[in-house]
């Protein structure tokens, strides 16, 4: 084979490669976002593109001043028959999973700016609630304590649909109660979500953006920032921001991704001929 013949089949295989690569990311925003209660992530939430859904896992989680004249507006859906699950008499994540297929394959997402799951601790809670309700050879052991099988099934099941989530044609923003452990082998102390085990661990893994909510006293009341990068406790990181965000942002997802100047197109409002409210309503019905 002659050298430019060569040459010409080496670019040919550099172009598909290169190909494949813009067709396999993703130009919409992602994030796992990490606070206690009152930190702030409802509101981070409300600075993403919409129209905005929301998946309200939290009881009482969307009750929120800010929320309410968006919700009015039809801005933002806010689902949250999940927030009554229990473990005496679970329903929640059997019902939410069905209801996720429905909306994919009705094209529900496509027309959001922004899919919430609000939070995935207690989402996860519920998926542990399912699992034992469905149990074994010997039927359900509804009520029961876990299994030491049934964490790895939890870890699977939840890391599959933290993927399946992802890849949705929107936004995505998860968020997640703020917990702490400590690493056994080094012994320093180390933030996460807060969840069963090594779930805390193998859920921020896929995310491009994982954000810890601060909330800091000053003379001027109460101020809210968004930290995006590691301090050794906190365990916050930024793909997209790199060296363009600063450790501690204002907490506005639009604003960061205009500072980071990432796929601008996606983080802007949706213009949709849906009525996103009229949707939700009609398959409900």
């Amino acid at each position: 084979m002659a050298q430019s013949d060569k040459f010409l089949k080496v670019q040919k295989r550099a172009e598909e490669v290169r190909d494949k690569y813009a067709e396999s990311q993703s130009t919409y925003f992602n994030a796992l976002v990490l606070g206690d209660s009152g930190s702030g992530k409802t509101s981070l939430a409300l600075t993403c593109p919409k129209p905005l859904f929301i998946d309200s896992f939290d009881p009482g989680g969307t009750k929120t001043e800010a929320l309410k004249p968006q919700i009015d507006s039809g801005d933002i859906l806010c689902e949250t028959k999940w927030e009554a699950d229990s473990w005496k008499e679970p329903f929640a994540f059997k019902d939410w999973e069905r209801e996720m297929k429905e909306r994919k394959d009705e094209g529900f997402f496509d027309y959001l700016g922004t899919y919430v799951l609000d939070s995935a601790s207690r989402w996860s809670e519920s998926l542990m609630y399912e699992i034992i309700r469905r149990g074994g050879s010997k039927g359900s052991r509804t009520g029961k304590n876990p299994q030491l099988q049934d964490y790895l099934v939890q870890q699977l099941t939840a890391v599959d649909w933290i993927g399946w989530i992802m890849a949705l044609k929107c936004n995505v923003l998860v968020t997640a109660h703020l917990g702490f452990e400590k690493d056994e082998y080094t012994g320093a102390i180390e933030s996460g979500p807060l969840m069963y085990g090594k779930l805390a661990k193998k859920i921020p893994i896929p995310f491009d953006e994982c954000y810890i909510m601060r909330v800091k006293e000053t003379s001027r009341g109460l101020e809210y920032r968004c930290q995006t990068k590691m301090d050794g406790r906190y365990a916050a990181k930024s793909r997209i921001g790199g060296r363009a965000f600063e450790m501690m942002e204002e907490p506005d997802v639009r604003a960061m991704m205009k500072k980071a100047k990432a796929a601008p197109d996606s983080y802007t409002d949706k213009d949709t001929i849906l009525n996103p409210t009229l949707a939700l309503e009609e398959r409900t019905k």
